[in-house]
């Protein structure tokens, strides 16, 4: 079967991640890398023993060598350099959130469906296996209808403007940052709300430090979600249904396990260990999509996407950010 060379931009601490996830695959190789910085690409390709480097991202766009490349840069550079990737035809892999808003991703979305080039946002979570478990105990019946949802992911990072967190010009602020995570999972498991109420913090940049945000749906249910770069949280999600609860292990976004509660029975734990960190489910979804020609994947889909941009928008309107 081919094995697919995978080309790197922005060699940064995702990147590296990723990369150790890649090289635990046998059906993908790390292949190139670009930065505009040509030394970072250098000590990044010789790090993963990636035999080409890129000063351009046209140029490892137009490598015929390169056969999907991954994108870790900072938000607010994601959509220039997936769009060099599509008008090349070069399958891609972008970092979540895919764009800042919900126009720049939709024309992403047309440039790919135009070129029937593969583009995924790289929504981790989704390809999880708890998190894939969960939903299907939902769908399954075993915590009856579902009426209630918390997530939260937060972390302490000293205030510092200049830094890709707190700069307005790199996207800065939790909900883009880590927020996607936990609208991801009512998103992913209660579907589009009828109803947002956002209240935020924001850091002396204009980005927001901590968000609180609430969706309510028409059908009862409701999720309760925060995001923070001042505390650091737990990383739980809890799920709470008509007949139970499942639990999906701290930290949620990359759990290993769940704990499913039916009413009149003991707790049920359910294992969910794997080797890596997490990434290498992502990455087989990412094959299985090129050996099947597909230009999006059926787990994360390009209307989810759009989805979950468009409700961040909304979220970031009433938490006050402008970018």
């Amino acid at each position: 079967m081919k094995t697919y060379n995978y080309g790197i931009i922005g060699p940064g601490r995702i990147a590296n991640s990723f990369c150790k996830a890649l090289q635990r695959s046998e059906r993908v190789k790390i292949h190139g890398v670009a930065s505009r910085d040509i030394s970072r690409a250098k000590d990044f390709a010789k790090q993963f023993g990636a035999p080409k480097t890129y000063s351009s991202y046209e140029a490892i766009a137009k490598d015929p060598d390169i056969d999907v490349i991954y994108i870790a840069t900072p938000h607010a550079f994601h959509a220039e350099q997936v769009l060099i990737c599509l008008r090349n035809k070069k399958p891609v892999v972008c970092e979540k959130p895919l764009t800042l808003n919900h126009a720049a991703a939709e024309e992403l979305v047309r440039e790919a469906q135009a070129n029937n080039t593969f583009l995924l946002e790289g929504m981790w979570s989704r390809f999880n296996p708890a998190v894939r478990m969960a939903k299907e105990l939902i769908e399954a019946g075993a915590i009856g209808e579902v009426r209630h949802l918390t997530a939260d992911f937060g972390f302490k990072k000293e205030y510092d403007p200049k830094t890709r967190l707190y700069a307005l010009s790199l996207g800065g602020g939790s909900i883009l940052d880590v927020g996607v995570y936990p609208l991801f999972l009512a998103l992913f498991i209660l579907g589009k709300p009828d109803e947002i109420k956002t209240v935020a913090h924001l850091a002396p940049t204009g980005a927001d430090a901590s968000c609180g945000f609430t969706l309510s749906y028409k059908y009862g249910a409701t999720a309760q979600l925060f995001s923070s770069m001042i505390v650091e949280t737990r990383k739980d999600a809890e799920i709470c249904g008509t007949k139970g609860s499942i639990v999906i292990q701290t930290p949620w976004y990359k759990s290993m396990g769940l704990i499913l509660s039916k009413e009149g029975q003991p707790d049920e734990r359910i294992a969910l260990p794997y080797p890596g960190n997490g990434f290498e489910f992502q990455i087989d979804e990412v094959t299985h999509c090129l050996d099947n020609k597909q230009i999006e994947s059926k787990l994360m889909t390009h209307e989810f996407t759009l989805l979950k941009a468009r409700i961040s928008d909304e979220i970031l309107k009433q938490a006050g950010v402008k970018y």
